[in-house]
């Protein structure tokens, strides 16, 4: 198993520009459901900080996939990372259901402060905190509340790049696909945080020197990153309305990586990037993978 060992974290979210280049959301499924296989067969982890709502896709996937390969493996296949601006949000009853949902799905931990906190169910109430570390069992709203509070107060910006960064810190490589571009006049587009979470992401996998492997293909703020890499065509770029302040300036500062892409990969990233066939570019993802480590060695 070629990644066995490794943790690949996912950055995905449906493209305001999918139904503009013929996708529909089944196919982007499909896509998402094939790299997630590939990566899970060969021994890796899977680490997302997305939604994990029950009714929406990522869920429906991981689920699926942590019982496909139940009892092959000692931990399910999947961690999750809840931003603190989201556990803020929750109430305790509401975060106590979704954890349920996804005990048999993902491990999970809080992230506060640039901190990975593990957080588990103990039959109606939260264990927070992990092996070695102190823990604290909670099992009302009030001390859901109290547990917040005592947490380093940070805006909703700084909190999701704090939560970017402890990912980026523990993943080994990244996959990205879709991503919000900030389209004004499209409300379910806006992104929070200084720029979109897989924009920022992207740098932070770059400047880490760890593989980052673009489905530019599907669309969003992912395709953008692709083409200011060189990885696409500049003519492939999705003709859009006016966007967040700061979309640009995140883009810029991106296309100032590109000479972190290894030559020696570059000329597959390009083929994955400009790929819309499932299965193939699971595979491709993988082998990338070692061969962009190697190429760092």
């Amino acid at each position: 198993m070629k990644l066995k060992g490794w943790k690949v974290a996912l950055s995905v979210s449906d493209a305001p520009d999918r139904a503009r280049l013929g996708f529909p959301q089944r196919e982007v499924e499909r896509t998402l459901l094939a790299v997630c296989t590939a990566i899970i067969r060969e021994g890796g982890e899977i680490l997302y900080a997305g939604d994990l709502q029950p009714e929406h896709f990522t869920f429906k996937i991981f689920q699926h996939l942590a019982g496909a390969y139940a009892g092959s493996r000692e931990t399910a296949p999947f961690l999750y990372i809840i931003a603190e601006p989201i556990a803020r949000r929750i109430q305790f009853l509401d975060f106590v259901a979704a954890l349920k949902l996804a005990r048999n799905v993902a491990s999970i931990r809080l992230s506060s402060a640039d901190k990975l906190t593990s957080v588990r169910l103990s039959g109606k109430h939260l264990i927070v905190g992990g092996v070695g570390e102190a823990r604290q069992t909670i099992s009302t709203e009030a001390e859901w509340n109290d547990w917040l509070k005592n947490q380093p107060g940070q805006s909703d910006a700084d909190a999701y790049t704090a939560v970017r960064r402890a990912i980026a810190a523990e993943a080994d490589a990244r996959v990205a696909m879709g991503g919000k571009m900030g389209i004004v006049g499209l409300p379910e587009d806006r992104y929070e945080g200084r720029m979109p979470g897989v924009i920022e992401e992207a740098v932070m996998t770059l400047e880490a020197d760890k593989p980052l492997v673009l489905l530019g293909a599907y669309g969003g703020a992912t395709r953008d990153c692709a083409i200011a890499l060189e990885l696409m065509d500049p003519a492939a770029r999705v003709p859009r309305e006016a966007q967040q302040s700061g979309y640009h300036d995140a883009i810029a500062r991106i296309a100032a990586m590109v000479d972190r892409i290894p030559a020696l990969v570059r000329p597959d990233l390009q083929d994955i990037a400009n790929d819309d066939r499932s299965e193939p570019t699971a595979f491709a993802v993988c082998d990338l993978f070692v061969r962009w480590r190697a190429a760092l060695a």
